[in-house]
C-alpha cells in the first residue's frame, strides 16, 4: 500500500475561524445538523461518526484539535480505508475594513493508505470528493443550503 495525499481546493468563508472549528470540533452537532433523511444512517458523538453508505460502514473520529486552526480526523475500526484528515482553517483579515469581522481560508487534506486497485479506482474521485466536501462546509458555515449529494462520489 502507499500513501496518497490530496489538497482540496482552497475556499474563502465569511466567518472567523473559531466558528469553523467549533462546528467541526463536535461531530454529534455536526450530524444533528444533517438533514432528517440523512441522518437515518448515521450514528455520532462528540468525537466519532459512523455512517452506513451504500452497504459500507464508514466511520470517522476526532484525532486532534488544534483551537481554531485545525481539527484532525482519523478512520474508526471497521471502516474500509485508513486515513487521516486536517481540517484547516487560516485566518484572512480585511486590512481595508478593520472593523469587520475576518474571514477564513478552509481547505481539507487527507492522506489515505490505499492499495493499487484502490487507488486506479478511487484517485481521481478523491479530489472532487474534497473539493465537494469544502464547497458544501462553506455553504452550510454562510447559512447557504448546501448540496449534499455525494452518492456520485461512493
Amino acid at each position: 500500500m502507499s500513501d496518497t495525499h490530496i489538497t482540496s481546493k482552497t475556499v474563502l468563508i465569511d466567518r472567523q475561524p473559531v466558528v469553523l472549528y467549533s462546528a467541526l470540533n463536535d461531530l454529534s452537532a455536526l450530524a444533528n445538523n444533517l438533514p432528517e433523511d440523512r441522518r437515518a444512517t448515521i450514528t455520532a458523538t462528540e468525537d466519532t461518526i459512523s455512517a452506513n453508505i451504500q452497504g459500507f460502514n464508514f466511520g470517522m473520529k476526532v484525532a486532534g484539535r488544534e483551537p481554531f486552526s485545525r481539527v484532525t480526523f482519523t478512520q474508526t475500526d471497521g471502516s474500509p480505508l485508513e486515513f487521516e484528515v486536517h481540517a484547516c482553517f487560516d485566518t484572512v483579515d480585511d486590512p481595508s475594513r478593520p472593523e469587520a469581522d475576518c474571514k477564513t481560508n478552509f481547505h481539507l487534506e487527507l492522506t489515505a493508505h490505499l492499495g493499487g486497485m484502490l487507488k486506479m479506482m478511487l484517485g481521481g474521485k478523491l479530489q472532487g470528493l474534497l473539493d465537494k466536501l469544502a464547497d458544501t462546509i462553506a455553504a452550510a458555515a454562510e447559512g447557504r443550503a448546501p448540496d449534499i449529494n455525494m452518492e456520485s462520489f461512493v
